[in-house]
Parts: C-alpha cells; sequence; structure tokens
C-alpha cells in the first residue's frame, strides 16, 4: 500500500497538469478561430465590394464567415451574450436597449439581418452591415487576450451549446435562408467535440468509450444535408440528451467545481437537469418573486383555495378559476373573457396556465413582469376582480380557517396581508407544471406508442418545414429564448378579426405596443402578443389572442398560407417570414398529432371541494367553487 502511494500522486499530479494545460490551448485556439473569423468577414467584405452582381459567390463567401463563427460561438457568446446578440448574431429584427430609461431602439445587426439582405439581394444594405459586422468582431479579438475561462465554465459553455444547438440550431431559427443549416449545425457540433476531447483522455475507459461512441453516431445524422429531411427527434433523443447528460457525469468525474457551488445566484436552468425535456430542467423559482417565502407546500394549498374562491372579487362571484378553467388546461375556451357583473367582454382571452410560468413577462402583451405582478393586475382591473386587497385582507380576516392556513404558509410572518394573498396565488400557479407528456417521454426514450412514428415526424416538421420552433422554442414551446431563457418573445403575425379570410382585416389591438409601457412603445410592437406554449393546445381552444380560430386545423391552414401575408392583412412589421409554408394535408395532420401528444394535466385539475368557511356570514359562505361566471 504504501508502495501505491506515490504512483496515486504522481497520477493526481500529472492529471492536474493535464487539466490547466487544457485551459491554455483552449485561450490559443480561441484566438486562433477568432482572428479566422475575423479573416473571413474581411474576405466576405472584399468580395461584396469587388462583386456587383455574382450572389453566388458572395453567398459562399458570407457562408464562409458563418462556419468560421460556428467554431467560437460556444465560447464568444458564453463570455458576452448581450454583444453577441446585439452585433454578432441576433436576430434579424429590431429591440429595445436594455440598460436606459427612455424608449431606445436598437436596429438589427450581424450575421442574420446580413443573410436576409442577401437574399432580398441588397447589396448596399450587405456592404453597410457586413462593415458593422467587421468593426464588431475587431473589438472582440482585442479583448480576447483578458477574457478567461475556468473549467466550470468550460463545461457549462459545451452545456449550453447543446441546448443552443438543438433549439436554435437544427431548426434553422439561426439561419434565415436555411440554405446552410446544417453544415453550420454540423460545425457547432465538432466545436463541441474539440472541447470535449481535451477532457476525454482522463476520463475511465468506459466513460471514454461512451462519449465517443455519441459523437460517432452524431456523425451519421448529418450525412443528411437536407434540412427538412433530417431527422431532429432522434438527433435530440440519440446526440443531445446523451451528451448534455455525459457531460455533467464528466464534469462530476473530473471533481471539476459546479456552477452552484461557485454561485448562489438564482438561474433558469436546473444545472444537475441531464435531459432538455425532463422535468426539473427549468427552474421554476427563476421566474417568481417570492419563492423563497413561507412554507412552499402550505403556499401552495392555500393558494389553491384562493384561487378557486370567489372572495377575493368585488361582488364574490368571480374565481381566478372562473377565467382559468381546469377542464380547459386553465384557460376560459372563450375568443374573449366575460367582464365583471356580465357586462361585456374583456379585450382577449385568459391563456393556460400550465406551465406559463416559465416566462419572464406575462399577459398577451406582456404588460406584467412576473406572476405576481400579474396577480395584482387582475385584482385591480375594474373588467376583472374590481377590488383592492383591503377590500380582500378584511374578508379574509373573517375566516379563521383562512386565518390557520396563512399561519401554516408563513409561520414567521402570520399575517394576512398583500404579500402573503399574491405569495400564495403564485404559489399555486407556479405548482402547475409538467414535462411528462406523453411526447416528453417518447424522447426521453422512456415509453413505446403507437403513435410514436407519427409524433415524430410532426415534431420534425414542428421544428423543420414548418418553422413552428422559430417562434415556439423547444423545450417549452413558447417564445421563451433559448440558450439562457431569460427573455420572452412577442410576435407580429397579422392575426385577422375574423376566420372569413374572404372578408377578414387586420385585429385593431394593438397588443404589446399598448402595453402601458413607456419604453415599449415602439411602432415595431403595433399588434404584437406573446407566443403562448402549446404545450396542452389541444384544451386550450379557441387560438390567438382574440379566440379567432376555433380548431387546430384552422389555425394550421392560416400559418400554411403565411399567416397575415397570405391573407394579405400583414402589417409592415409582420415577423413571419412572407413564404407559405406548402405543408400537405397529411404534414398538417402529423403536426397536429405531435402537438396533441403535448397534453399533460396529470394531478392538476382537481378544484378543492369545499372553500374556508367565513366566520358568521353565511352570505359569504353561499359562494361557488370556481366562482359563479
Amino acid at each position: 500500500m504504501k508502495q501505491m502511494l506515490p504512483f496515486l500522486f504522481f497520477i493526481f499530479q500529472f492529471q492536474t497538469y493535464a487539466v490547466d494545460a487544457i485551459l491554455a490551448t483552449l485561450q490559443k485556439n480561441l484566438i486562433a478561430n477568432c482572428l479566422e473569423l475575423e479573416t473571413s468577414a474581411q474576405e466576405f467584405v472584399e468580395t461584396v465590394q469587388s462583386t456587383n452582381s455574382h450572389w453566388e459567390k458572395m453567398e459562399a463567401s458570407f457562408f464562409k464567415a458563418r462556419l468560421a463563427f460556428k467554431k467560437v460561438e460556444l465560447f464568444v457568446t458564453y463570455l458576452d451574450h448581450e454583444f453577441v446578440n446585439d452585433y454578432i448574431n441576433g436576430a434579424p429584427l429590431p429591440k429595445i436597449e436594455r440598460k436606459v430609461p427612455e424608449l431606445t431602439v436598437l436596429n438589427p445587426k450581424g450575421f442574420q439581418i446580413i443573410e436576409e439582405e442577401l437574399i432580398g439581394r441588397n447589396r448596399a444594405r450587405v456592404l453597410n452591415l457586413s462593415h458593422s459586422l467587421l468593426k464588431r468582431l475587431h473589438e472582440l479579438n482585442n479583448r480576447l487576450h483578458v477574457l478567461t475561462l475556468n473549467h466550470r465554465q468550460v463545461f457549462e459553455t459545451m452545456r449550453i451549446s447543446l441546448i443552443r444547438l438543438a433549439s436554435l440550431g437544427i431548426t434553422g431559427f439561426d439561419t434565415p435562408s436555411g440554405l446552410n443549416t446544417m453544415a453550420e449545425s454540423k460545425v457547432s457540433l465538432e466545436a463541441i467535440k474539440a472541447v470535449s476531447d481535451l477532457y476525454v483522455p482522463m476520463l475511465t475507459r468506459v466513460l471514454r468509450s461512451e462519449i465517443d461512441s455519441i459523437f460517432i453516431s452524431a456523425s451519421h445524422f448529418f450525412q443528411v444535408n437536407d434540412f427538412e429531411k433530417f431527422d431532429r427527434f432522434q438527433f435530440i433523443k440519440n446526440v443531445v440528451n446523451p451528451l448534455y447528460k455525459m457531460i455533467l457525469v464528466a464534469q462530476k468525474a473530473l471533481f471539476i467545481e459546479m456552477r452552484d457551488m461557485a454561485s448562489k445566484t438564482p438561474h433558469a436552468i436546473n444545472y444537475e437537469a441531464t435531459n432538455i425535456f425532463a422535468n426539473d430542467f427549468l427552474n421554476a423559482d427563476y421566474y417568481v418573486n417570492y419563492a423563497n417565502s413561507g412554507n412552499k407546500n402550505a403556499k401552495i394549498t392555500l393558494g389553491k383555495n384562493l384561487f378557486f374562491d370567489p372572495i377575493i372579487s368585488q361582488n364574490n362571484s368571480r374565481a381566478c378559476a372562473s377565467c382559468h378553467s381546469p377542464a380547459k388546461g386553465f384557460a376560459d375556451g372563450l375568443p374573449k373573457s366575460i367582464a365583471t357583473d356580465n357586462t361585456g367582454f374583456l379585450k382577449r382571452n385568459a391563456p393556460g396556465l400550465i406551465n406559463s410560468v416559465y416566462a419572464t413577462s406575462f399577459f398577451w402583451d406582456n404588460r406584467a413582469n412576473s406572476p405576481e405582478a400579474q396577480i395584482d393586475h387582475v385584482i385591480f382591473n375594474e373588467g376583472e376582480f374590481n377590488t383592492d386587497y383591503t377590500n380582500i385582507i378584511e374578508k379574509l380576516s373573517q375566516s379563521n380557517e383562512y386565518r390557520l392556513l396563512f399561519a401554516e404558509a408563513f409561520p414567521t410572518i402570520n399575517t394576512i396581508n398583500r404579500y402573503t394573498i399574491v405569495g400564495s396565488i403564485s404559489a399555486y400557479i407556479q405548482s402547475l407544471r409538467s414535462y411528462n407528456s406523453e411526447f416528453d417521454q417518447l424522447i426521453r426514450g422512456e415509453i413505446k406508442s403507437e403513435r410514436a412514428d407519427t409524433i415524430e415526424k410532426g415534431f420534425n416538421l414542428f421544428t423543420g418545414k414548418a418553422a413552428c420552433a422559430t417562434c415556439h422554442f423547444i423545450p417549452t414551446f413558447s417564445g421563451l429564448v433559448p440558450p439562457n431563457f431569460t427573455e420572452t418573445e412577442t410576435e407580429v403575425l397579422g392575426v385577422p378579426n375574423t376566420a372569413n379570410k374572404a372578408s377578414a382585416v387586420l385585429d385593431e389591438d394593438l397588443g404589446r405596443y399598448a402595453n402601458g409601457k413607456p419604453t415599449e412603445k415602439a411602432t415595431f410592437y403595433k399588434h404584437s402578443f406573446k407566443t403562448p406554449t402549446i404545450r396542452n393546445i389541444a384544451l386550450t381552444t379557441p387560438y390567438m389572442h382574440n379566440g379567432v380560430f376555433k380548431t387546430l386545423p384552422e389555425l394550421m391552414a392560416f400559418y400554411n398560407e403565411g399567416g397575415g401575408h397570405g391573407w394579405g392583412i400583414a402589417p409592415e412589421n409582420t415577423t413571419l417570414p412572407e413564404d407559405e409554408l406548402n405543408l400537405t394535408a397529411d404534414e398538417i395532420k402529423q403536426i397536429i398529432v405531435f402537438m396533441q401528444s403535448l397534453t399533460d394535466t396529470t394531478g392538476m385539475t382537481g378544484p378543492p371541494s369545499t372553500l374556508p368557511r367565513i366566520d358568521n356570514n353565511e352570505v359569504l359562505n353561499k359562494r361557488i367553487v370556481g366562482g359563479l361566471y
């Protein structure tokens, strides 16, 4: 045993030196690859300058630069996400400056908008934008020598890159023309492998073999270079998810610090999750304000009672469940929700609440920044609860049962106030979440299904030819933007006021533009609405903010015809591409079957059997669970 100890110490020291050498190698490779990227961008600028109408030559030079970017994207995006998103490779849409008090518009810059202008054959714009891109790449190169990575960050980078590849790469979000999608996705995966290869030799033979076999499997997928034929379902199931897990296993095997050891700051992603479609992949606590307050289970119980109790409305007749019916995916099933006292209708309908916590803004127009703020809006709105907290607290305080429920949920506060009311309702809404649908279990390899083949085909169409996943991002299938999941997008689709195409005009609702936030009153937000999740879409009919489409076939027909463009009602700022999707009848059916396979309400739909009694008030004790209307 004594002879063995020096040998083990030698092995440990060898691994330490080897691991330290990796960072130097990564830094050296990153600098070299970024210089290659800048050179490629310079060559593209020169090509555009010297070529008047040879668009094929320009495109070839552009795609060469794009491939060079994909070699470094994993690190440069991790090191400075905002810089890359604003100037190097952001979506080709205007956005709002994040850190200024007044409305400031940032026009799109970088590779994606250049690609759109190449498609549109706008040489002047291509030249102007490419000069700007080259300038920013030069800035990036000048900063690389002072940007450093540790081993923990390297492993985080690889896992985030896998999320980006699955959600933005192979879906075509990152490549507006779709011409180079598979080539770029292949380079993205190769970049991850190049980093992984530096650590793999230090792993056990079993781990080395398992990781190597996944990368070998991946190479077979990229033998298909056709965007529409690429098998995204099997690629995610057999490459992305296994690698996502094995990189975590390798990190632990090498005793490399984990993210949550280094920082207690809440993150949107649960780092210990081993599958991007896992039930615990996203951290619901990240999206709410009062996650750490009180007793969690007791808060949910209290919140559920309040959710179904019309006592929190002014007239004691409306509950949250009035417009968020459990049987309808916690939506209301109406084109537009009924106003208080049956005095008419609100501007929009109530969307479903299952998995709704996974968002950074709420309501169709993004006017609330948290579930708690969303609750405030409903309580004060004259057309909804038309009340205030003073009135609600007065009524709840008359109930010994409610006083006990609040004391259990918030033992250190033991009081009924605005904070504890909102915090408990928010906790209940937060509990309405699950990624355990038929689809989720299929892509995790947990079940077999007679519909499996159709579901896979539907998913591949949804994430490919139909381009649905460029707005309904995986894995939430909503506007929550990967890979960081810290921004919720809205879209301008050109929604009609009627399902009759012949007589339809653009719905007059201005959406996000009129949400009351001065810093969002930008022209490009007119008629812009939140992209809701399609999870449980089979239950949440009718569709769109105004409920204009009653069935999934109607909805799919609208998109297949090019949305508002195809109906001739699209506003100038529409974010949908103009092209029709050209989906066949069978393909539409497959997409619908896939969407239906995302239904999952298990354990969420049962209302309370009774409501807490109000002491000495028989009028209030006659109130109905879930409200009257």
